[in-house]
């Protein structure tokens, strides 16, 4: 009875320890920065433009962020006055790519960028909620050491953030 006892109790304790998994993909950037990353191991802080009130978050070796089925090795947080106001990771295989990519195909109507480079397949969305910026690659740039990017963004943030990179 008492091992019994004991078993339970040490499952138990393994799940309320365990940490909680945010999918990227359902965040609605309106979440308290401070509680998202209470719990995560190995985050670098820094502020963006000398100003406290936005900070950039990397979080190293992820296992606590995960985009739909896809683990970024590393990803990055943006806090603007300290709410959640976007992310940015890098896909390390062309695979990782499409999986990716096709969720954002599904959800929004991505438009190729202005700009234009025969390396990158940059696609944008945008509206008054949200602003995702895609570049794909082609399989044989991943050969060849280069990675996808995804960038994810509050408008209002990439608003003031453009401003500020202007000056």
């Amino acid at each position: 009875m008492k091992i019994k006892l004991l078993m339970l109790f040490l499952l138990l304790s393994l799940g309320c320890s365990a940490q909680q998994k945010v999918d990227l993909y359902e965040l609605k950037f309106t979440e308290d920065m401070a509680a998202l990353i209470k719990d995560v191991p190995d985050v670098h802080k820094g502020e963006l433009f000398d100003r406290a009130d936005m900070l950039s978050y990397g979080v190293s070796k992820n296992s606590f962020f995960y985009f739909k089925d896809y683990l970024p090795q590393h990803v990055e947080l943006l806090s603007y006055k300290g709410q959640l106001v976007g992310y940015a990771f890098r896909m390390r295989t062309f695979e990782d790519q499409q999986k990716v990519e096709n969720y954002f195909k599904a959800k929004y109507k991505m438009i190729p960028a202005e700009e234009k480079s025969r390396l990158v397949n940059s696609t944008k969305y945008a509206d008054d909620q949200i602003l995702v910026e895609f570049d794909a690659i082609a399989k044989t740039s991943f050969d060849n050491g280069m990675f996808g990017y995804v960038n994810v963004r509050r408008p209002d943030f990439a608003a003031e953030y453009e401003r500020l990179m202007k000056q």
